[in-house]
């Protein structure tokens, strides 16, 4: 984990509520994973006192630069989305632990929702990059949230919006349960972001299916670091609660108690 300074390099909507951040990554730090976060101090001119914490959706070497995309919707998110060319933020980077090798015989097929769309995006990106051909399913409510970034025509892609204006008209996990029923996927392995409902019906349908399943889970942070205890999980273990921010955010779904 380190603390620093970064410049904001681009600021921009990607679709209805949601923008992608790109800031600089010093090259000294160690390069973030999928799967890990950061936390943001809040800026100068908003009420808020907790750092606000954000996946990494994108990350270039090359250009010593992350993406992180995020939704307008608080105080804090709506100052973000003012942000211009050349501001500055406070971070605390990279948190959290990142998913695991994919195994090296199963397809990995990755689930995102809502928010949960960024750290599925750099997952997606570092796995084609090992020529690992992911398969992406991206749900949404309706056809206005779906973004339009390059990942998208990078990498196999369904989406499915709950009204049936853009892709596949259900769910994520009625979208998987469809392209599965195809045939056309023998061997998988489940990577997912997104609402605890639809965590916990992947859960379900991995433990059904005998597939290998890792969540990232989305929580509300104090402090991002393991102090505060203030963003525990029920978990299958003696101890009985796990930190989002330090033990995760990526669990196998096994672990999790879904209530």
């Amino acid at each position: 984990m380190e603390h620093f300074p970064s410049t904001v390099l681009q600021n921009y909507p990607i679709c209805e509520k949601y923008y992608c951040m790109r800031l600089l990554w010093p090259d000294q730090y160690p390069a973030p994973l999928p799967g890990q976060f950061l936390t943001i101090r809040p800026p100068a001119g908003t009420r808020a006192l907790l750092r606000r914490p954000f996946a990494v959706s994108s990350y270039s070497k090359g250009d010593s630069t992350i993406e992180v995309i995020y939704e307008r919707r608080g105080e804090v998110t709506r100052y973000l989305s003012t942000m211009q060319t050349g501001d500055q933020l406070d971070l605390l980077a990279p948190l959290g632990k990142a998913f695991p090798a994919a195994t090296e015989d199963h397809r990995p097929v990755l689930l995102a929702g809502g928010i949960g769309m960024g750290p599925m995006f750099f997952l997606a990106e570092a796995l084609s990059a090992l020529d690992r051909q992911p398969l992406l399913l991206l749900g949404a409510r309706d056809a206005s949230l779906i973004p339009d970034i390059p990942i998208l025509e990078q990498v196999e892609t369904i989406i499915a919006t709950d009204d049936g204006s853009k892709g596949f008209h259900g769910t994520t996990i009625d979208a998987l349960v469809d392209y599965e029923r195809s045939g056309t996927v023998e061997k998988s392995e489940y990577f997912a972001c997104g609402p605890m409902p639809m965590l916990s019906a992947l859960a379900v349908h991995a433990e059904n299916t005998q597939r290998q399943c890792w969540v990232s889970i989305e929580q509300t942070m104090g402090c991002a670091v393991g102090a505060c205890m203030g963003c525990v999980i029920p978990i299958h273990d003696p101890k009985r609660y796990a930190r989002v921010c330090t033990e995760g955010p990526i669990f196998d779904s096994r672990e999790i108690v879904w209530t």
